[in-house]
């Protein structure tokens, strides 16, 4: 217990700082009194080997060594003066010894101090640091160099600051743009010449969208009205005709280029952004789409959930769904319809039938507007089916894909984020 307390107490007095009025070479002058002093006061080998353990942990090296042929120290006048410094701040009472002359080969790096007549302390001294207290003239020379430098800097953060605010209100303008809604110029003209002509070309760009699209809704009214009254026209006269077999031939025509027209406006009218998300029932909205072809003869099941609320398009959704059945019942004798809830409350709703499926390299072509996979499935659309469901898709922030069944038939898959991912993104 008495080691243990020694230990203590060396370890505290060593490792204590110094104020910053003592030089360094008082400190290690205190130190090196203080281990002769409780080195002369040990009563045993171990209390000695204790105090030089602690004295070595806290920075100070030291051993013991034969006091025999050990000669008084000289004046310190001709001796390196950090030594110099530290036999100077030495009690009186600490004898300092030297080697004999043939030995005394470095007296910078080395002080010994006689403890009894038989042994001394040979300390390493450490190497003189240089003083670290900052002058008034260093801190005169920083107030200066301050005083030049940060009105630069303070002058370079603000024009910076006015340059960026209005990016950043372009940003998030850019990010909220509805070319059907909102104020007629969004963009406010503001700033810095670049950034007010910016704005301005912003906005007007922004006036150009809205007119094409305007002119692009008025287009599609008048092909809606124009196409489907003669349309009308050539139905009512091929019901009137007398010859069946050619009364069914017309309107199976007629029904196809009706349906072309549909198919060909809805992808054109791009009006999937206008219907306001609401909190529907998915397995109610793909039930009510599987029963519409059950209804007309096909093979379509729904196997999922009863009941789950997510936010949604729901009429585009459910179109979406539909026309992957549509496609399905074209080319395949039954469709099954799958919905899967993810713990997070992410969806995905599979549509696999028992068709021959597509080939992988014609994948990412289906999905183009106006792409059909070959003249032989003349099934009287377009191609527009899949790029519509893709429009409704990405409009959910989703994705689609699709994957060949096995042994045989095609997998397309909607995924759904989760409604918290919906809401962070709008």
């Amino acid at each position: 217990m008495a080691l243990f307390a020694i230990l203590g107490i060396i370890s505290e007095h060593l490792t204590i700082k110094e104020p910053e009025s003592v030089s360094q070479a008082r400190a290690v002058a205190m130190r090196i009194e203080f281990v002769v002093d409780m080195t002369r006061s040990a009563q045993t080998p171990e209390q000695k080997a204790t105090i030089l353990a602690a004295a070595a942990r806290a920075g100070l090296q030291a051993e013991e060594v034969s006091a025999t042929g050990l000669r008084g120290a000289e004046p310190p006048d001709d001796i390196g003066s950090f030594r110099s410094e530290i036999e100077n701040n030495l009690s009186p009472a600490i004898d300092v010894k030297l080697r004999p002359q043939s030995a005394t080969s470095n007296l910078e790096q080395e002080l010994i101090v006689g403890i009894d007549r038989d042994y001394a302390l040979s300390f390493a001294l450490p190497s003189a640091v240089p003083d670290s207290r900052i002058t008034d003239r260093e801190i005169s020379d920083l107030l200066a160099t301050m005083a030049m430098f940060v009105p630069v800097i303070l002058l370079s953060l603000y024009g910076g600051r006015m340059i960026a605010l209005p990016l950043q209100r372009f940003s998030q303008a850019a990010r909220d743009l509805d070319p059907d809604k909102g104020p007629e110029r969004p963009f406010d003209e503001i700033g810095p010449p670049e950034v007010r002509t910016l704005a301005k070309s912003l906005n007007d760009m922004r006036s150009r969208v809205r007119a094409m699209i305007e002119a692009r809704t008025r287009m599609l009214r008048a092909i809606s009205h124009d196409l489907r009254t003669p349309l009308t026209r050539l139905r009512l006269r091929a019901e009137r005709s007398g010859e069946p077999p050619l009364r069914a031939a017309l309107l199976a025509d007629i029904d196809a280029l009706t349906l072309m027209v549909e198919e060909t406006l809805v992808y054109l009218r791009k009006d999937i952004s206008k219907e306001n998300q609401l909190r529907a029932d998915l397995p109610s909205l793909i039930v009510t789409a599987c029963n519409d072809f059950a209804d007309m003869g096909h093979s379509v099941t729904y196997r999922g959930p009863d009941r789950f609320a997510y936010p949604c398009k729901p009429h585009a959704l459910k179109r979406a769904v539909a026309n992957l059945i549509d496609n399905g019942t074209k080319f395949a004798r039954h469709v099954n319809v799958e919905l899967h809830v993810k713990p997070d409350r992410a969806v995905s709703i599979s549509v696999t039938d028992d068709g021959p499926g597509i080939p992988p390299e014609f994948r990412a072509d289906v999905l183009e507007p106006f792409y059909k996979l070959d003249s032989a499935r003349n099934d009287g659309g377009f191609g527009l089916g899949l790029s519509i469901v893709q429009d409704i898709v990405q409009s959910h922030f989703g994705t689609l894909t699709l994957e060949n069944a096995a042994p045989h038939g095609l997998i397309v898959e909607i995924k759904l984020p989760s409604p918290d991912l919906i809401n962070a993104a709008s």
